[in-house]
Parts: C-alpha cells; sequence; structure tokens
C-alpha cells in the first residue's frame, strides 16, 4: 500500500493506491485526517486506485473516519475509485454518510468529483434539496403536516 496527500488550492487531495486491506485503509484515513486538520481544506478529494473494494464500512468503523474527516472542516468529501466494484463500494459509503448528514458523494471520474468540490455554490448537495428528510426545517414541516390532518369530527356531520 502506498498513498500521496498533497494540499491543493481548494482542497487536499488524497491518493490511496493498492490497498488490500481494512487496517490499511484505516491508516490511510487517519493520515486524511490528520492533513487536513493541518491544512483546513473545506473540500477532500480521495482516489483510490488498484485497491479491493470494501462493503463491510460498518463493522471496521470506516464510517466514523469519513465523519471525523469532516469535522475537521471538510464540508465536502468526494470519493472516485478506479474500477466498478470499487465505485459500488464508494456509494455504499455514500449513503452511510448520507444518513449521518455528511456532504459525501462518490464518482466515475476525477474530473467531475474536482468540479464538484470547486462548485462552492453547492455546499449542500442538490440533489438532495427537495427530499423533505434532508430539509432544514423538516420537524417544523411534519408537525404542521399533522395539524393539517386533525379534522373535527364534529364539522363533518350531516345537518339533519
Amino acid at each position: 500500500m502506498a498513498y500521496r496527500i498533497t494540499a491543493e488550492s481548494d482542497y487536499l487531495r488524497a491518493e490511496l493506491f493498492d490497498r488490500e486491506t481494512v487496517e490499511e485503509t484505516q491508516a490511510f484515513l487517519r493520515a486524511v485526517v490528520r492533513e487536513n486538520a493541518k491544512y483546513r481544506r473545506a473540500g477532500v478529494l480521495i482516489l483510490v486506485r488498484l485497491s479491493k473494494p470494501i462493503f463491510r464500512v460498518v463493522p471496521h468503523r470506516l464510517i466514523e473516519y469519513i465523519e471525523e474527516l469532516a469535522g475537521t472542516s471538510a464540508n465536502q468529501i468526494a470519493l472516485v475509485g478506479d474500477t466498478r466494484d470499487l465505485h459500488m463500494s464508494h456509494e455504499y459509503i455514500e449513503l452511510l454518510a448520507r444518513q449521518r448528514r455528511l456532504n459525501v458523494r462518490s464518482f466515475r471520474d476525477e474530473r467531475a468529483a474536482r468540479q464538484w468540490l470547486k462548485n462552492r455554490r453547492q455546499r449542500r448537495d442538490r440533489r438532495y434539496a427537495q427530499d423533505w428528510r434532508y430539509a432544514q426545517d423538516w420537524p417544523q414541516r411534519r408537525e404542521r403536516r399533522g395539524q393539517e390532518r386533525r379534522v373535527n369530527p364534529e364539522s363533518h356531520k350531516l345537518a339533519g
């Protein structure tokens, strides 16, 4: 396993090569967290090449490393894998991260990931902007909807 982490002008670039074990992934993610704590970039681009996909993210606590990375000022985290299986693994990580309200996206190519990171207007992913679960005021909306459904049964009686 080898990795390279560089601080670009707008994001932290972290490349991982030939990773085979979960322990290697954990070591890499710890290094990325340390480097982003030092450089404080709002975006992190994680490129994984020539590596085996990992689908057992939760038991190995990999999502906690992503959460920790998001806590070091990384508002956007882009994941890029060089194979179909890696991309599927990254999509699963994206799903778990979204459940924790983290701004993580998986991409098939580096160019699209860099574009997303550089677009400052898109802090919150627009794919989920209209989804009530991701709205800032969803508890209030749910409460309003509940109140609208409550109807006085007396008002529906026929005059008789």
